[in-house]
C-alpha cells in the first residue's frame, strides 16, 4: 500500500467518527441534565440528547443506503489528517470524569460552556464534511445537520446570557 492510500479516509471512517460523536452527545447530555437544577436547562438538555439520538439514526441510515455510493469522501488525501487532528478526540467532556476532577461544574453558566464549544466543533464537523461530500442525499443531511447545530447553539447562548453569574 503506497502512503497516498494510507493517507486516505473511508466513508465508513467517516460515518463511524459521526456515530461516536452522536452517541457521546447523547450521553454527554443526558447526564448533564440530571445534574442541573434549573427546569428551564434540565428540560433543554434532555431535548438534546434525545436530538442527538436523532442525529445517529441519521447517520446509521447513511451507513445502511451506502451501498456502494461515493459520498466524495475517499479521494481526499488531507481530509484524513484534518479529521484526525480536530474531529478524533472526545467533543463531549465524560461528566463522570469531570465530577472526579477538582473543578466539577460549579456552575451552571460553566456547564452550558461546555455545551456551547461541543456544539460548535459538531456544527464545524459537519459542515467540513458537507464540503467535501459530492453525494445530495449525504450532502442534504450534513447541511440540516449543521443548521440544527446552529440553532441549538444559538439557544444555548441565550440559556448562558439568562442565568450567568453577574
Amino acid at each position: 500500500m503506497d502512503n497516498q492510500a494510507q493517507d486516505l479516509i473511508t466513508d465508513s471512517d467517516i460515518l463511524n467518527i459521526a456515530l461516536k460523536i452522536e452517541r457521546e452527545g447523547h450521553n454527554f447530555y443526558q447526564k448533564l441534565s440530571g445534574r442541573i437544577p434549573i427546569p428551564e436547562i434540565k428540560d433543554f438538555l434532555t431535548q438534546m440528547a434525545a436530538e442527538e439520538t436523532r442525529h445517529e439514526r441519521q447517520f446509521k441510515k447513511l451507513i445502511d443506503d451506502k451501498a456502494g455510493k461515493n459520498y466524495g469522501w475517499e479521494d481526499k488525501t488531507d481530509l484524513r489528517e484534518t479529521m484526525e487532528n480536530l474531529f478524533q478526540t472526545d467533543i463531549f467532556p465524560i461528566i463522570d470524569e469531570l465530577e472526579k476532577s477538582e473543578n466539577q461544574f460549579p456552575t451552571v453558566e460553566e456547564a452550558i460552556d461546555f455545551a456551547i464549544e461541543a456544539e460548535m466543533i459538531s456544527m464545524e464537523f459537519y459542515k467540513l464534511l458537507g464540503e467535501y461530500c459530492e453525494n445530495l442525499q449525504a450532502k442534504t443531511v450534513l447541511v440540516m445537520l449543521e443548521k440544527a447545530e446552529m440553532e441549538h447553539l444559538h439557544y444555548m447562548k441565550t440559556l448562558k446570557a439568562k442565568y450567568s453569574q453577574t
